[in-house]
């Protein structure tokens, strides 16, 4: 009877166990099946992600899509270290993004190493801009500074002391139109600013630690190159606003402009070639980029990625990548 009853107990644990373990297969599955990458058919085929945005890209209906600009590094003139370079380009493209009229395009998403392009102490802007409008860009902007002085006017007494100081900064700007490399914009602005900044155990009295303090820099430096802002709208705003075909995939044109640039649900662009440069026989100087033929029309249906969208053919066809894309 005691065998039987062994028999019996051991039998049930089995069939438990046997059931536990199938239940923990299946678990297992599932859990994999919920961490695999499943996704549309599109991801699958290598298509990049779409995702529909609700809200409008830009305020007015009748209004042009932001302009692409790429800010270079900014260049010192002076001899002193790149901070003071590095903070005024990002004092500047902080205020260039608040204007809402620009799409600022990042410097790795140049082909070609930018810094072989200095010469002489400024950026060859004439060579870059046909690179810059294969990419799409409308304009690039270069910023240098001239020259940063600074002069102590108080100091506290202490380990950790407030330090006032006045800075004045001499700036200049160029912007070269990539359409047909011409500089569009070439100003030298000046600026002077009073601040006070923090100094910890400074043992140097010499007023060149001001010329390279975080603070003052973004203030003298920030007033010099922001007086230019409005002169880059300007300049920007007669220039066309123009995208480019980035995949043709069936019936959908991926294109590099979205919903950061300012493209709408429901715009109606105008697909044309590339067009060719014309030069003049003369001088053998760019003038310009002809348009190219008209292929037809697109409709952008809905956004993917950071700044990209997707159009269906609204009309005509022969869609290829790297065609111009343009307001209708």
């Amino acid at each position: 009877m005691t065998f039987v009853y062994r028999r019996w107990i051991v039998s049930r644990y089995a069939r438990l166990a046997w059931i536990g373990f199938i239940v923990l297969v299946a678990i297992l599955c599932q859990s994999c099946s919920l961490l695999s990458p499943r996704g549309n058919s599109s991801q699958r085929e290598g298509i990049p992600e779409t995702r529909d945005v609700p809200f409008q890209a830009r305020e007015k209906s009748d209004g042009n899509p932001r302009k692409r600009v790429m800010v270079l590094p900014f260049l010192d003139n002076t001899g002193r270290s790149e901070k003071a370079a590095t903070f005024a380009r990002e004092s500047f493209n902080r205020a260039l993004r608040k204007t809402d009229e620009f799409v600022i395009v990042s410097n790795t998403d140049f082909p070609k190493d930018i810094a072989t392009y200095v010469k002489n102490g400024e950026y060859d802007l004439e060579t870059m801009a046909k690179i810059g409008s294969a990419m799409g860009l409308a304009g690039i902007i270069e910023g240098r500074i001239i020259e940063i002085k600074a002069k102590r006017l108080g100091d506290e007494v202490g380990i950790v002391r407030q330090v006032r100081a006045r800075l004045d900064a001499t700036v200049q700007i160029r912007m070269v139109n990539t359409k047909n490399a011409h500089i569009a914009l070439n100003e030298t602005r000046s600026a002077q600013v009073e601040d006070s900044t923090t100094r910890v155990a400074e043992r140097s009295f010499s007023d060149r630690f001001l010329e390279e303090d975080p603070k003052l820099i973004d203030a003298v430096v920030s007033k010099a190159f922001h007086s230019t802002i409005p002169r880059i709208a300007q300049s920007v705003e007669k220039l066309s606003w123009e995208g480019r075909v980035a995949l043709v995939k069936g019936d959908r044109i991926y294109l590099n402009a979205g919903r950061l640039s300012g493209l709408q649900i429901g715009d109606i662009l105008k697909v044309t070639d590339e067009g060719e440069d014309v030069y003049d026989p003369d001088s053998g100087a760019l003038i310009g980029k002809v348009p190219g033929r008209l292929k037809g029309t697109i409709e952008v249906v809905t956004y993917f990625g950071k700044d990209g969208s997707i159009g269906i053919i609204h009309s005509g066809s022969g869609f290829r990548e790297n065609d111009h894309v343009e307001l209708y």
